[in-house]
């Protein structure tokens, strides 16, 4: 008997090695294996987008001009100049304040916004945000411009971004 106790600790101790291996192993199964990420395709720009007037695109642009406009939809324009319904964005704004630092100097610093539009439009809450808000400085960002072909109905198109920047 005493032939058996000597030997069934270190069966036992074997025998949980063998089980914390076996399960450290089926643990690693489990695990997805890590692959190299897919590149990101480049977005082929079809046409440009303008504000509603169909005529400012990117540039400087007064608040007056500016409040007005944002609440109509997006205008894009293909290749040929055919004018077609913008149905999204994504839209960013960049609102320019003072700030003091943790040593108190007054710094230039920019909040940074952004939200989709609601088939082509902004929402009317950002809307009204918007114009309470805009300044001289501040720029705003109309991004990811998707339009759909007015003659099809059937395809999309990307369409230039547009930045502006705001002046009193």
């Amino acid at each position: 008997m005493s032939k058996m106790k000597k030997y069934v600790f270190p069966v036992i101790i074997a025998a949980m090695a063998g089980a914390f291996s076996l399960a450290q192993a089926q643990q690693r199964k489990a695990q997805p294996t890590l692959q190299k990420a897919e590149p990101k395709k480049k977005i082929i720009h079809k046409g440009k987008a303008f504000l509603s007037d169909g005529k400012t695109g990117s540039g400087k642009i007064s608040k007056k001009a500016f409040d007005s406009l944002i609440a109509y939809p997006l205008i894009a324009k293909d290749s040929l100049g055919r004018e077609h319904k913008v149905i999204g964005y994504t839209f960013s704004y960049s609102e320019r304040g003072l700030y003091e630092d943790s040593m108190g100097t007054p710094r230039i610093m920019a909040d940074f916004y952004s939200t989709e539009s609601e088939g082509g439009q902004l929402p009317a809450f950002w809307l009204q945000n918007i114009r309470e808000r805009s300044k001289g400085g501040d720029t705003a960002y109309f991004d990811q411009v998707i339009s759909k072909y007015t003659d099809t109905g059937k395809s999309f198109f990307y369409a230039e971004p547009i930045k502006l920047i705001i002046t009193e």
